[in-house]
Parts: C-alpha cells; sequence; structure tokens
C-alpha cells in the first residue's frame, strides 16, 4: 500500500489495494485509520460492482440504507442493493433522472446531518464523469475551527445548530414548513468521537438557525462563518476519473460540488457507514 498526502488541506491518495477483493479485519482497521487522519481518501484505478462495494462499506461499519421521498429520484434505477444509490444525472426514456442528486451546483453540507445520527463516513465510486465541472471540494472543518476568530468561537460554542434538509441544492429551507422536512439539531461544535479533535459542524445548505439567536440573527453570523469555511486555505478539489474510488469522514469535513452541464453525463455509485449521536 503506498500513501501519498496530497499538497492540500486534507486528503491521500492511496494505491496497491484492489478493493473488489476480499478485506480482512486488520486491513479494514488500517483504512479506517487513514480515514480518520487524512479525512479523505483516494483510491484510484479500482474496478468493483455495487455489490463488491457494499461488501467494503460494511467492512467499515453499519451501511446506512433510507428511504427517500419518491419525488426525489427516479424509481426506476435508483438502487441495486439496499444501502447503494446512484449519484446521477442521466435520464431515463420518460426524461427522468436515474439517480438521486442529478444537476448542477451542490452547496457545502455534511450528509445526514438532519438526523438524530449523522453518517460516519460516505463514499463514492465514479463510473461516468462530465467533461467540464462536477468536481467534488471538501473543507476541513478542524482547521476552520481552529482558525476561525475567538470571538465567532465564542457565539457559537457549547450552541446547536438546527439542519434541515428539503433535497434543495443551492437553497436555503422554509423554516415556515419544518414539520414538512427533516431536520434535526445538532452541535455546532463537535468533539469528533474518534479523533477528540474539535471541528465545525455547520454547512450552508443545511444549517439554517443557531440556538438562542432568531433567523435575522442566526443568518448574519451563520453567513460570516461559511464563508470563513468555504475559504481556499481548508479546501481540496477533486476532478474525477471513472474508477476513482474516495472515502472520506462526514464529521470533519464537509463537501460540495460544482457546477456542469445538464446534458454532460454524470455518474457515480454511494453507500455510506452510519454514524452517531454527536456530542
Amino acid at each position: 500500500m503506498n500513501i501519498t498526502p496530497f499538497k492540500a488541506p486534507l486528503g491521500a491518495r492511496i494505491e496497491g489495494l484492489d478493493l473488489a477483493s476480499p478485506i480482512s479485519e486488520a486491513l479494514s482497521s488500517e483504512l479506517r485509520e487513514l480515514i480518520h487522519k487524512y479525512q479523505v481518501v483516494l483510491f484510484p484505478q479500482q474496478t468493483f460492482t455495487a455489490a463488491e462495494q457494499l461488501n467494503l462499506a460494511k467492512t467499515l461499519g453499519p451501511v446506512r440504507s433510507r428511504k427517500l421521498p419518491d419525488s426525489y429520484f427516479s424509481p426506476k434505477s435508483s438502487y441495486d442493493t439496499p444501502g447503494i444509490a446512484y449519484v446521477s444525472n442521466i435520464r431515463d426514456s420518460d426524461g427522468m433522472p436515474t439517480g438521486i442528486i442529478p444537476d448542477g451546483e451542490m452547496w457545502f453540507h455534511h450528509d445526514t446531518c438532519y438526523t438524530e445520527e449523522p453518517d460516519k463516513f460516505t463514499m463514492l465510486y465514479a463510473i461516468e464523469v462530465p467533461m467540464h465541472g462536477g468536481n467534488t471540494r471538501w473543507a476541513n472543518m478542524y482547521a476552520a475551527w481552529n482558525t476561525l476568530p475567538s470571538h465567532l468561537k465564542k457565539e457559537i460554542e457549547d450552541k446547536r445548530g438546527l439542519n434541515v434538509y428539503d433535497y434543495a441544492t443551492i437553497e436555503r429551507p422554509d423554516l415556515n414548513s419544518l414539520e414538512k422536512i427533516e431536520h434535526a439539531w445538532q452541535p455546532a461544535v463537535i468533539t469528533h468521537p474518534h479523533t477528540n479533535h474539535k471541528a465545525l459542524f455547520v454547512n450552508r445548505l443545511m444549517t439554517c438557525q443557531i440556538e438562542g439567536l432568531d433567523e435575522t440573527e442566526s443568518f448574519t453570523l451563520l453567513e460570516t462563518i461559511f464563508d470563513h469555511i468555504e475559504q481556499d486555505q481548508f479546501i481540496y478539489e477533486h476532478t474525477w476519473r471513472p474508477g476513482d474510488f474516495i472515502i472520506w469522514d462526514n464529521l470533519s469535513t464537509v463537501h460540495a460540488r460544482t457546477h456542469f452541464e445538464l446534458n454532460d453525463k454524470r455518474r457515480l455509485r454511494r453507500c455510506k457507514v452510519s454514524g452517531e449521536k454527536l456530542m
């Protein structure tokens, strides 16, 4: 196994592994440690089926499987196996996307932070990628917290943030219809359950209010923090190639997607490892 850290605020490239082969308990433990250490790990030139990808995910922890609204994806080809989903803009003969989160840009976010137990790891396997755009960007939330001005730390430490997701990609949710959409209060600053390091746990797409502040006050504070988080000094941006497989620590990073054209096909296969209630 050859490990090359990125020349970036987070991430590493790992070569010399065939992840379609059965993974030993010792190797699985080592992979978990590497994910926690580097936050984003790239395994290039992988070739495996949905079932093989799912088997790998199961060695890292319990696989997250969630029922999404019928309107969120085409029912014809979203899942091969429970726990597997496709992130794809490719349409079927009726013009419906054959996967979830189909088109264009998506703001920075933590996966499933709008549930009581956000995901621990997320993983994507690139099958078909656009000629231009559709890159994924990750921001290091340890570094964002460590460099946050002290007056902003005081504003949010020991407070909770309201995370809401109504399946938009670049829009704030409507708090007037909160009872109709998934939401959860999470610590705005977490102590990572594995590394014990502090990390910001707010994001532009889903965090819409800070405990004890009204919407206007929350918006002003959060906009300042989001602008801080999304500085290039904290970010690694990945241009996908077919066969790329990436696993990331969902608790210590936020991720986003850059714009790509509707007719430029993009298809990635996703699965996730369930997490726990945050402190």
